[in-house]
């Protein structure tokens, strides 16, 4: 080499490269759920699609990938709900106000609010689930508010474990409010529970449910593996089209760039060709459980 000859850096993805992020603030959701709110140390925060996830890093500890939880617009922070799961988790939701973790990201494809062709839209949670949906539903509840959206009706089925298990709850009354018709049950309730005691599936149709225009309805769906299985089911019985049925999947990601292939389902890479699948993509491999 000569001296003239120059040395130039291959290009570097940013999803390779981890930033740091200061916490803001910590909201307590639920039991063992915080969502922390963090910022950029230096720079400014990218914009994101509802559903795309990024990979979290406490130093030392290592990453996990969790979903963007705050609202599409906000624009001086990214909320991440957080589970107490083990080792990362806990340390990401035990970092102080002030402190600083990683942030890789965010990566994945989003929610296709802005390709739907029905009037209703349907959108189904169960347990954290609700997190990877938060921003679609406070999205479609402002495009409804501002006229930006064709949805005639709008509905909101969500499902815990017990009645403490519930988060946003402060959401849940603001997107009943602006319209949306939103019903909840839990597993198991207690003396103060009134409402439906279920599965989320038990929501679709009936009194204290939600009943839509089926073959006109689009469904977004997140929970456990076996809660999306079967509220899919029940949707194609209740006449939702398939291709219209899309569901989030949040397997073991590591690498978030489709390098390890430890969140493989089948032909499908969640990191690369994720995190939403419509049900007609994912249903031959859905059903295998995550080893």
């Amino acid at each position: 080499m000569t001296t003239t000859d120059q040395v130039t850096a291959p290009d570097i993805s940013p999803l390779l490269v981890p930033r740091p992020y200061r916490v803001l603030d910590k909201v307590v959701e639920g039991t063992d759920i915080v969502s922390l709110h963090i910022e950029p140390v230096e720079g400014s925060l990218p914009d994101f699609e509802p559903a795309q996830v990024s990979m979290l890093g406490s130093f030392g500890v290592g990453e996990a990938a969790i979903s963007i939880s705050s609202a599409h617009d906000t624009t001086d922070h990214h909320a991440y709900t957080i589970r107490r799961a083990g080792a990362i988790t806990n340390a990401l939701i035990d970092t102080p106000i002030g402190g600083v973790i990683t942030v890789r990201g965010p990566f994945g494809n989003h929610w296709p609010l802005d390709a739907l062709d029905t009037d209703h839209l349907l959108i189904a949670a169960g347990g954290l689930g609700i997190a990877p949906l938060r921003a679609a539903i406070h999205q479609a509840v402002s495009d409804r508010a501002v006229g930006e959206s064709g949805l005639d009706r709008l509905a909101v089925i969500y499902g815990a474990k017990t009645p403490s298990d519930l988060i946003y709850r402060d959401d849940l009354a603001a997107w009943e409010d602006a319209g949306a018709e939103v019903a909840v049950t839990v597993d198991v309730g207690d003396d103060a529970w009134a409402g439906p005691v279920g599965v989320v599936p038990a929501l679709l149709g009936g009194d204290q449910g939600v009943d839509l225009d089926w073959s006109n309805t689009a469904a977004f769906v997140c929970g456990p593996d076996v809660m999306m299985h079967f509220t899919a089911l029940a949707l194609i019985d209740l006449g939702v089209p398939a291709e219209r049925i899309w569901l989030t999947l949040e397997r073991n990601m590591q690498c978030g760039n489709a390098l390890c292939g430890h969140c493989q389902l089948g032909p499908f890479i969640v990191c690369r060709d994720g995190p939403i699948a419509s049900y007609v993509e994912i249903q031959p491999f859905h059903p295998v459980r995550e080893l």
